[in-house]
């Protein structure tokens, strides 16, 4: 990655050679290697396209599964009615940083994104691939600047412009599906590479009965918790001894209907 001297030529990142750039041109290939760059403004960035390794049957049934998973309301999986995906590579900015000690890669969209999750997405250095423009017809075009995703870097993570160390534009595969549940729409993101599936707002789990239940439970146990005590101060050694023989019987009885009422709200929650 180097910036050119003048505004209509740069530097082929791979080979070093010399690489004219036409005016408002976004995407220049080296005639000498063949690799492609990303140009904005003055400055070239390494182009690639993340591997495809999931279809639109697995994305499927990796969304199937997440909606089946703890974080998701009971019976996301069979009552939502999801739409057929759709599929894009979508443009995301990688960059390699020093922070700290060590080196950190940092993903920021170089696009409007609707899942911020995505973010979190991985990149597997195995599958990445020179950018082709065979693939412009499902690719979204990058319309963050340079300067807009170091200045996120800076007020993000602290990064300036001495830490960074490599910048590349990277096309990942990604399926936007769309689904309906209790009269509203949702949207999950599914990796294509990976299969994992990202989402901001999503029907999850009543957490109410959880924590009225965990509220109860701790109620009984302080009180069963208390018979030594009070044995002890109504009969001394002997009412101590009887106190924990009444805890111990409390504590069992007590795990009967805690241990069912976990399962009923689990099942219905």
């Amino acid at each position: 990655m180097t910036e050119p001297s003048i505004a209509t030529q740069t530097t082929c990142g791979q080979c070093g050679s010399a690489l004219p750039v036409e005016h408002g041109s976004q995407f220049v290939t080296c005639e000498f290697c063949g690799t492609t760059s990303f140009v904005d403004k003055a400055r070239a960035v390494f182009h690639y396209a993340l591997r495809v390794t999931v279809r639109e049957d697995d994305a499927l049934a990796a969304l199937r599964r997440w909606m089946a998973g703890n974080e998701t309301v009971k019976g996301l999986d069979k009552k939502a009615r999801v739409e057929r995906p759709a599929f894009e590579y979508f443009p995301m900015w990688m960059v390699k940083a020093l922070q700290g000690e060590g080196e950190r890669v940092f993903l920021k969209p170089a696009a409007a994104l609707s899942v911020s999750e995505l973010e979190h997405i991985a990149v597997p250095a195995a599958d990445l691939q020179p950018y082709h423009h065979d693939l412009d017809a499902e690719a979204v075009g990058p319309t963050v600047p340079y300067e807009t995703m170091r200045q996120w870097l800076s007020d993000d993570h602290g990064i300036g412009a001495e830490a960074v160390r490599e910048v590349s534009l990277v096309h990942v595969p990604i399926y936007t599906c769309k689904y309906g549940y209790d009269k509203r729409r949702y949207t999950a993101i599914v990796d294509a590479a990976t299969s994992k599936v990202f989402a901001n707002i999503y029907p999850s789990k009543w957490e109410a009965p959880y924590l009225a239940m965990g509220a109860a439970a701790f109620v009984a146990y302080f009180c069963a918790a208390l018979a030594p005590l009070a044995g002890f101060l109504t009969g001394g050694a002997g009412g101590l001894l009887a106190g924990v023989v009444v805890y111990g019987v409390a504590a069992l009885l007590l795990a009967i209907p805690i241990f069912v009422a976990a399962a009923l709200i689990s099942a219905k929650v």
